[in-house]
């Protein structure tokens, strides 16, 4: 049963994978997650498919209904939902696929909208102090990710581009613009402002510090996932959870640079562009920062 279960989720990925479309890494990572945790349902449920190919409605909607049956959000359930299409659409089941719609299993109108909140400054740097007394290092990520809009993953990786950072935020006639190259989604490098730049180049110069007595790393363990994993727990001990996640400092992050641009009289339009573009979404994802990281700072803006 278990190789069988394995070889369902195997040809799911495989078939994904062929789908059209950009296809960022950890983006394929959380999908293969999903098919896998579907083949296995599908199998523990006593549907014995192998294949993509054999995929029918009622296996969907048996697996809707237990993901409802566990009070999954209607955003969870819809990118699970997504996943599976994507698998289908590999293999030239596109109709299929687009018959399963959201409304058909009943999740439809899943909100986008940000489900964490932007920290204050103050609010922030309690929880970096908590965090501080578990593990330097973790706090020295958190405090990065505050100064330059960085994902977990970015901030954890950033230690071979400190030196760099520290170049341009000291050089009087640069823009202070830092390049992140390390742990973005699907590779892509950006240009990002820092929150202070006289601040900036203080705390890069004191991660380096870190790192150094550190074995060149800012988190003391071996790999990434043992990073990560020391990152996560010392966050959750910290109280960042829920609205109030990590995450919420790169809400921040956001939320105080539309304000900047909002006060320069630049438009509700390229200010939202500029903030996406400095994030990693690009400039195409404006109504994303819009819907997602800053609505209330939005608020009143012009439409132009």
């Amino acid at each position: 049963m278990e190789m069988s279960h394995k070889s369902l989720a195997a040809d799911l990925s495989r078939a994904a994978r062929k789908a059209r479309g950009k296809q960022g890494h950890l983006t394929r990572v959380a999908r293969e997650s999903s098919l896998a945790r579907f083949a296995g349902f599908l199998w523990q449920t006593g549907f014995q498919i192998h294949a993509t190919g054999q995929i029918q409605e009622k296996h969907i909607e048996a697996w809707v209904a237990n993901m409802m049956e566990r009070s999954l959000t209607p955003r969870t359930i819809a990118n699970n939902m997504a996943h599976i299409r994507t698998a289908l659409e590999g293999i030239g089941r596109r109709p299929f696929a687009d018959r399963m719609s959201n409304a058909v299993v009943g999740v439809a109108g899943a909100s986008r909208s940000g489900t964490k909140r932007p920290l204050a400054p103050e609010e922030a740097q309690r929880y970096i102090a908590c965090a501080e007394m578990i593990d330097e290092g973790v706090a020295m990520v958190l405090r990065l990710q505050m100064e330059f809009g960085l994902r977990a993953q970015e901030a954890v990786r950033c230690v071979p581009s400190l030196p760099d950072w520290s170049r341009v935020l000291t050089n009087a006639v640069g823009d202070g613009m830092v390049i992140v190259i390390h742990g973005t989604k699907g590779g892509k490098t950006r240009r990002s402002p820092a929150l202070d730049r006289a601040h900036a180049a203080e705390l890069v110069q004191e991660a380096m510090d870190l790192a150094r007595r550190s074995n060149g790393r800012l988190v003391r363990k071996p790999d990434l996932k043992k990073a990560m994993e020391r990152y996560h727990y010392v966050v959750r001990k910290a109280g960042m959870r829920g609205e109030i996640a990590p995450h919420s400092l790169r809400y921040a992050y956001a939320c105080e640079h539309l304000r900047r641009l909002k006060g320069s009289g630049i438009s509700r339009r390229e200010a939202a562009a500029g903030v996406s573009m400095w994030l990693g979404h690009g400039d195409g994802r404006g109504i994303w920062v819009e819907t997602v990281y800053a609505k209330q700072e939005l608020a009143g803006a012009d439409h132009a």
